[in-house]
C-alpha cells in the first residue's frame, strides 16, 4: 500500500500524519524526510497492523521501540514506563546539583528505561546505583547504558527502594526517583493502560512511595530529588520539610529535600 493512501485512510480515523510517517519509517527503514518527499513509497503489509494497534491506543513509543529524551534516543519496551518531558526537568535539576556539590555517587530508585541514570552518567560522569522491583527495567536500562558506553558507570540490582545497596547507603550523596504517584482510581488516557501499573499508581492518595521511603530511610547528609504529582506539593512539603520546584508549565513537579550535615 502506498504511503499517501495510508495517510488518507488513517488520518480519517484519527491518527496524525506524523505518527503514520514515523511508523512507516520504522518499518521501511527510510527516513522521515525521505517519506515526506516521496509519499508514493510502497509500504509493507505489516504497517497496517501497527497503525491499527496505534488506533487502539497502543503507545507509539512501544511500536517504535524508542523515545527521545534529553536530546538522545533511548530504547523502550513494553514493561517499562515511557519517559515524559517532565522528567527531563528532574534530570536538569540533578545535573546542576551534581556539578555544584561535586557529587560522585547517585542512587536512582525505579530506573525504568534508564533515561535518568544514563543521562546523569553521560552529562556529569557520576556513578549511579540503580534499582527496580522488576527485571525488565533493569534489562532495558543496561541496553541503553551499553548503547551510550556508560555501563561501567551504572550498577543495577533488583529490589525495592535502596535495599539492594544497603552496604553502600552511607556513600550515596544524591537520591533521585520518578516514582509511582498517580492516585488509584484516576481515569487514565488509553495509552497509559499499556504501561506497567507498578510504575504509575501510588496508592489512594498517590503518596505511598514517598511515605514509605521517608519512614524507612534517614536521609541526613544526603540530597533527595523526586518527581511528584502537580497536586501533591503542599502535602509533601509538610511530610518532609522539603522544597517543591515547578516544571516548565508552572506546575508543582519536583520535591527537593536537602538534609546536609
Amino acid at each position: 500500500m502506498k504511503l499517501y493512501d495510508l495517510i488518507s485512510q488513517y488520518k480519517a480515523c484519527g491518527l496524525s500524519e506524523r505518527e503514520i510517517i514515523l511508523i512507516a519509517s520504522h518499518l521501511t527503514g527510510k527516513s522521515k524526510e525521505y517519506l515526506i518527499a516521496h509519499p508514493e513509497t510502497e509500504c509493507p503489509d505489516e504497517v497496517l497492523g501497527l497503525l491499527d494497534l496505534r488506533l487502539e491506543g497502543y503507545p507509539l513509543q512501544y511500536i517504535l521501540g524508542s523515545v527521545e529524551f534529553y536530546g538522545r534516543t533511548f530504547k523502550v519496551e513494553e514493561g517499562v514506563l515511557i519517559p515524559r518531558w517532565e522528567t527531563e526537568g528532574l534530570v536538569e535539576i540533578a545535573v546542576d546539583i551534581i556539578k555544584r556539590k561535586q557529587i560522585k555517587l547517585v542512587a536512582d530508585i525505579g530506573v525504568g528505561s534508564g533515561v535518568i541514570a544514563v543521562t546523569l552518567a553521560l552529562e556529569t560522569g557520576v556513578t549511579v546505583l540503580g534499582t527496580d522491583v522488576e527485571r525488565k527495567p533493569l534489562e532495558v536500562t543496561l541496553k541503553n547504558a551499553k548503547t551510550y558506553g556508560v555501563e561501567d558507570k551504572i550498577e543495577l540490582r533488583l529490589g525495592k527502594f535502596l535495599e539492594p545497596f544497603k552496604e553502600r547507603y552511607a556513600e550515596i550523596q544524591l537520591i533521585v526517583s520518578n516514582p509511582p504517584y498517580v492516585k488509584c482510581g484516576t481515569p487514565l488516557q488509553k495509552e497509559l493502560l499499556y504501561e506497567p501499573e507498578c510504575a504509575l499508581f501510588g496508592g489512594v492518595d498517590g503518596l505511598d512511595f514517598y511515605r514509605e521511603f521517608f519512614r524507612r530511610y534517614d536521609v541526613t547528609g544526603k540530597i533527595v530529588l523526586m518527581e511528584i504529582g502537580e497536586d501533591q506539593g503542599e502535602e509533601l512539603k509538610r511530610m518532609t520539610g522539603g522544597t517543591v520546584l515547578k516544571d516548565l508549565a508552572g506546575k508543582d513537579r519536583y520535591l527537593l529535600v536537602e538534609r546536609l550535615s
